[in-house]
């Protein structure tokens, strides 16, 4: 942050003795943009370390499996994701129902490894002993689980935003055959949209009820985001194609209005990106089968784009100056 009023104030505030030179100096240097939090930087870097490490998991899996056994491999990723999360529980604040500062830099990265080695440890289970057998999709059931316990407990945002995605995942992949057994007149395609459209309205109702309990209300945003990219992705499916791409179409410009309507009155800039887009690009689809002339399609969707961005910078910018009131 570079503020010059700001730097003017501390030198005025060190001149009349409110602040001692070395609080001066450190306030000075932040105001000047002299001093910048690596915190950022840092959290970035080791989250890359825990994607590298994941990876580097996987291709164990499949490269080492022969030299080392089935069993010990299971076990020794077993074992690295135990000491993770042991050290996760011991160093973590007690539990509240509201936002718990990190006692370590490094604990949302050790978290996030020890939860992901446990995930993949366990694919890895069924995949070459196959104990569920043909309700192996179930696994994502208990990953999804076992993401939101340790999502809960520790405060951890991301690991609640893998565990919804998680959840999604199962629905989507183990629904076909259930939906299917029970309503046969369901297509595949179907089946996982009307999944994605039914756990994106349940998100964002966790997410509201979230808020209304006040139990770890900081987590609402992300139920949000991924509940309403899920419902509009579900309506998207069919606006392509079929005997109801016209209806879909339209519900997607109404869907996507009403959510940058509500998004404007609640200052949320990220769901008023999401509802517009969505406006457009039904919108944009609606013109494109009345248009006939290629190159008439071709320029209004350059101009409806660029006028899209510059829109949205707009937005961006008026949504800060409210937010800085």
């Amino acid at each position: 942050m570079i503020s010059p009023d700001v730097a003017e104030a501390v030198d005025a505030l060190e001149r009349e003795g409110v602040l001692a030179p070395e609080q001066a100096r450190l306030f000075g240097r932040v105001a000047r943009g002299e001093l910048v939090s690596l915190h950022a930087g840092l959290q970035t870097l080791l989250y890359l370390g825990v994607v590298a490490v994941t990876s580097g998991v996987g291709l164990l899996f499949k490269d080492r499996i022969e030299d080392l056994g089935p069993l010990t491999i299971a076990g020794l990723v077993a074992v690295a994701a135990g000491l993770c999360l042991a050290w996760v529980a011991r160093a973590s604040a007690p539990f509240t129902r509201g936002t718990v500062a990190s006692p370590h830099f490094m604990f949302d990265t050790a978290l996030n490894l020890g939860a992901l080695l446990a995930a993949a440890d366990l694919a890895y289970v069924e995949n070459r002993f196959q104990p569920l057998g043909p309700n192996w999709s179930y696994h994502l059931l208990l990953v999804s689980v076992f993401y939101a316990g340790l999502a809960f407990r520790f405060d951890s945002r991301s690991l609640f935003g893998l565990a919804l995605t998680t959840f999604a995942a199962w629905r989507g992949v183990a629904a076909v055959s259930v939906e299917r057994s029970f309503f046969g007149f369901f297509e595949d395609t179907g089946v996982v949209r009307l999944n994605a459209f039914v756990c994106g309205v349940a998100f964002v109702t966790i997410g509201f009820a979230l808020t209304r309990k006040r139990f770890k209300p900081h987590f609402e945003p992300v139920a949000a985001y991924i509940g309403w990219l899920l419902i509009l992705q579900s309506i998207a499916w069919g606006i392509d194609s079929g005997e109801w791409s016209g209806a879909h179409r339209l519900a997607l410009i109404a869907t996507g209005s009403g959510l940058a309507g509500y998004a404007m009155r609640s200052k949320r800039f990220g769901l008023f990106f999401f509802g517009v887009l969505a406006a457009y690009v039904g919108s944009m689809v609606i013109l494109a089968s009345w248009i006939r002339s290629e190159k008439l399609g071709l320029f209004l969707f350059a101009s409806s784009s660029l006028a899209l961005v510059a829109l949205l910078a707009r937005a961006h910018r008026r949504f800060r100056l409210e937010e800085d009131e």
